[in-house]
């Protein structure tokens, strides 16, 4: 026997894997929502919002710092029914120019039902309530981002336990609403570790509230490095405390550095989605694009699928890519450029059929993947489907023209500016043109797809080995059996609905230098498809077809880039073929970096996806 042979004997060590959450478990007792799992209940029964208002906005001297500042970090342990959240809409509504990061600790997320009751207490929020659970993110373990108020606000929802989620964050809060359940019924949330990791997660100045006056809170808090007073509490509470942080000599404070006027160099997907991010957080952005219009390198399909990239063992990269995919899903449908819903995927080939049989011995939220039979398949996809197949929910058809639309609508385009060079001083960044123009900015972002590789070039050279390849999609004539069609099928290959009477079926990976559309293009992809998908077009000839072609680039291993280059050089790419899955979130993560805001990918995920990392694994070795 083989090694490889071998291998594939070997047990799966993740057989039976749970990757679900531990959904909340709650009753209304009295019309109270209560947390059954730690008997307390989600906020006072005397006046909820009340309460977040006397504790956590006074607590944190809200309300004069949101006059005050034009960004505010907020963190919270404990997001429950959102109230804190809503309450902060309200306020919002008072300071128009201002921009805040909220994140927050949820370990037991409650559905949308259960959200709705709780919201109805409150009929004063109502609309704000309505707007958050429009957008509140799937129940999947991971870091999800959620835009509100028109995207001033973003919510960041750490889905799992803080002991796990607060050591990987790094980021720097301004105040913290420290409001878990009480102490005595959850004294884990409230250990000297996590109000070590609040404080290493607190801004120099900054601030700390809670409803809970316990001793052992306390002296937590002030071991960590807090001043921490009592105050008069909320109703029948007596006391509740507020915390100010004292900064070390040994801690390490930098001040925001905030870039005003940014270039970004590519206008596809990467490249929307980076100049998307700024823009949100008020910086001047413009997109330098090398063709006529936006894009026109992969981003420039008629029609594109948004799918996960799952693994097994739902490693760092399969989590990030879910997270990624309900971010880009949300997007696409507030654009308008959403087509179809949701993705399915086929047992074909062979590869698949494994992968699909290993993710049926585990436990995955069904929202993320579920089992398809193949009648479910047939009656979910219009058209017969002889094979098991697995369904993503958040999958989607779009058309990437009205994405990438939404996405630069903020940004000042320049076409038909081909990149030569670019030279930094400590002024900003000069880029020139091959015809002799010339724009000049605070900071730069290289998102220009398959072209960057030659600019990566000047920074390290490892950057050699990115892999480009050259990617045909076919456009095939609907027929009145394949028209049927109404979800997006993936299975090796994809295959979209037909959209003005043409199908969109792909795609090559071709290293081969040229980019001419083929007949032996059209017929590998029609070798890609299942026998009773390529019976849906019989008759069609692959030499009568039309196509596109575009370059895509991937990294060795096949994750993204996306981080600082240099001073006032930052980068995303290396997106393969899930661009339009990957770069929204990315996308937006990396603008807030570059502007010192939040971010909430943990740090393992961000170090996965740093443009040096083959460089500092050559170097260990």
């Amino acid at each position: 026997m083989d090694i490889a042979a071998a291998m594939s004997k070997q047990p799966n060590l993740h057989d039976g894997s749970d990757y679900r959450l531990i959904r909340a478990k709650i009753s209304v007792r009295k019309g109270m929502l209560l947390a059954d799992g730690y008997d307390d209940v989600y906020f006072s029964r005397e006046d909820g919002l009340a309460e977040t208002r006397h504790v956590f906005f006074n607590g944190n001297d809200l309300p004069a710092r949101m006059a005050l500042n034009s960004y505010l970090c907020i963190g919270e342990t404990g997001f429950g029914t959102g109230l804190n959240l809503l309450a902060l809409m309200a306020e919002m509504t008072k300071f128009p120019k201002l921009y805040v990061d909220f994140l927050s600790v949820e370990a037991h997320p409650l559905d949308e039902q259960q959200m709705k009751f709780a919201h109805s207490q409150f009929p004063e929020l109502a609309v704000h309530a309505s707007a958050l659970r429009a957008v509140i993110p799937p129940p999947w373990p991971g870091r999800h981002v959620a835009a509100l108020l028109s995207g001033r606000l973003r919510l960041h929802l750490l889905y799992g336990y803080a002991d796990t989620i607060l050591p990987s964050c790094d980021f720097k809060a301004d105040c913290w609403f420290l409001d878990g359940f009480s102490p005595a019924k959850n004294p884990a949330f409230w250990s000297p570790e996590i109000l070590q990791q609040i404080a290493r997660l607190t801004t120099k100045n900054g601030t700390v509230a809670s409803f809970t006056a316990a001793s052992s809170v306390r002296r937590g808090l002030t071991k960590a490095g807090f001043s921490i007073e009592k105050r008069p509490g909320f109703g029948r509470k007596r006391d509740m405390i507020v915390g100010f942080r004292s900064l070390r000599v040994s801690d390490k404070y930098n001040a925001r550095l905030r870039f005003s006027n940014i270039g970004v160099i590519g206008g596809g997907i990467a490249g929307a989605s980076v100049a998307a991010g700024l823009t949100r957080r008020g910086a001047k952005v413009t997109i330098l694009e090398a063709g006529s219009s936006l894009g026109n390198g992969a981003s420039g399909n008629r029609l594109a699928l948004q799918s996960p990239r799952l693994a097994v063992d739902h490693n760092l990269i399969s989590q990030l890519s879910a997270t990624c995919l309900a971010f880009a899903a949300n997007l696409s449908d507030r654009a308008g450029a959403s087509v179809a819903a949701p993705v399915i995927a086929l047992d074909w080939p062979l590869r698949e059929e494994e992968r699909h049989a290993k993710f049926r011995r585990q436990k995955w939220p069904n929202t993320l993947i579920a089992d398809l039979a193949p009648t479910e398949a047939t009656v979910q996809s219009g058209i017969e489907i002889q094979l098991p197949a697995v369904r993503y929910d958040y999958g989607r058809v779009i058309k990437p023209a009205k994405l990438l639309a939404l996405l630069a609508s903020g940004c000042h385009v320049i076409t038909n500016f081909n990149v030569s060079r670019f030279i930094q001083d400590g002024r900003g960044v000069t880029v020139k043109a091959n015809d002799g123009r010339q724009e000049i900015f605070d900071a730069i972002v290289l998102a220009n797809g398959a072209n960057m590789p030659e600019f990566l070039m000047a920074f390290d050279s490892h950057f050699a080995a990115l892999d480009i390849t050259t990617g045909q999609v076919s456009h095939l004539p609907a027929t009145k059996y394949s028209e049927r069609l109404c979800t997006g099928l993936s299975f090796g290959g994809y295959l979209t609905p037909a959209i003005d009477g043409m199908h969109e079926l792909g795609a090559t990976f071709d290293r081969k230098p040229g980019m001419e559309v083929t007949p032996d293009g059209h017929s590998h992809n029609f070798s890609l498809l299942p026998s009773e998908l390529r019976a849906l077009f019989s008759g069609i000839k692959s030499n009568n077809l039309s196509g596109r072609t575009s370059r895509r680039v991937s990294s060795l291993d096949r994750n993204p880039i996306s981080g600082r280059l240099a001073d006032r050089v930052f980068v995303l790419g290396a997106l393969g073929a899930r661009g339009f899955t990957f770069a929204p979130l990315l996308g937006d993560q990396l603008a807030a970096s570059i502007l010192d805001c939040a971010v909430s990918i943990d740090t393992p995920t961000r170090h996965l996806l740093d443009p040096y990392r083959f460089r500092e694994r050559v170097n260990r070795n």
